[in-house]
């Protein structure tokens, strides 16, 4: 007897009702289509009375969080504020009732105000929901689609950005630390260094060449390490041309130089990912006649 599978059937099902779950709580479709469905006219009157009762219990929660100084009788006490509050929600709780047609039970003497005051609270907030379902109110649903999706998508971001905040961790910057050297010096300006403070002046470069055929800045990384990755931000108040077209060159000895790559446009910033090679110095040259000078470095 041949036996029929019904386990692939059965698993498709299950995948699809289970994307069909994620689809509804992100995007809430069928919520929305109920809650349309539910929906009943309501006329002029019973509307109005609905927008006093959400203004009034928004004045009363206004009122408890901020104790606002026009209230009548508000003097920033406690006592006072929970006795404001609860008459607006007494007001609201008359006209939400008006709103939905319901009789309002008579208010009993007050014998704690805090507790009746969290008891309309709850009841308001209760026939507010009512009244939003009454009138299809959609805007709570559309909420919580942005929330959710506004969510996963930061979540989808931290994820994507994930890799790169570790490689980043594991391959330390090692230019700020390294003494860097120049082919020359303008006035005001050292041919050595270290780091990528300026100079005192306002120009946000932290060397520059005089006006010379292929200018270079170099930097010794103390030791042969496996470079990975240059990044050279240009100088950026003007001049971005004078620094290209410009070569990446790694060297093992400050003699023998191997170029690792090259750019012919101008840019702001520039973020070369090579193969890993092993050097000790790195140099940046302009392959033109030019002043070089650049805001700062870093290599990886």
């Amino acid at each position: 007897m041949t036996k029929t599978g019904a386990g692939p059937s059965i698993g498709r099902a299950a995948t699809a009702a289970g994307w069909g779950r994620l689809v509804e709580w992100l995007w809430r479709p069928e919520a929305m289509r109920r809650a349309s469905a539910d929906a009943r006219s309501m006329d002029a009157d019973a509307r109005e009375s609905a927008g006093r009762a959400r203004t009034l219990a928004g004045l009363a929660e206004r009122h408890l969080a901020e104790r606002e100084p026009w209230t009548d009788g508000a003097d920033g006490t406690s006592d006072e504020a929970v006795g404001v509050a609860l008459t607006l929600y007494r007001d609201a709780a008359r006209e939400a009732h008006r709103a939905l047609g319901t009789t309002r039970p008579d208010d009993a003497p007050a014998t704690d105000a805090r507790r009746e005051l969290e008891a309309a609270r709850a009841s308001v907030g209760a026939m507010l929901d009512e009244l939003a379902r009454a009138r299809g109110d959609l805007d709570p649903l559309r909420a919580q689609r942005f929330t959710r999706v506004g969510g996963l998508l930061v979540a989808l971001a931290a994820l994507a950005a994930a890799p790169k905040a570790v490689w980043y961790a594991t391959h330390p910057d090692r230019a700020p630390d390294a003494r860097w050297s120049t082919s020359s010096a303008a006035v005001g300006y050292e041919a050595t260094g270290r780091g990528f403070a300026p100079p005192d002046f306002k120009i946000p470069v932290f060397f520059h060449t005089a006006v010379e055929l292929s200018p270079w800045v170099s930097f010794d990384l103390d030791r042969v390490v496996d470079v990975r990755e240059v990044t050279v931000v240009n100088r950026g108040d003007c001049c971005d041309d004078r620094a290209v077209p410009m070569v990446v060159e790694v060297s093992e000895d400050s003699s023998t130089w191997r170029e690792v790559g090259r750019r012919a446009e101008t840019f702001a910033r520039w973020e070369l990912r090579i193969e890993p090679v092993a050097a000790r110095w790195v140099r940046l040259r302009a392959t033109q006649t030019t002043h070089l000078h650049l805001e700062s470095v870093a290599i990886r």
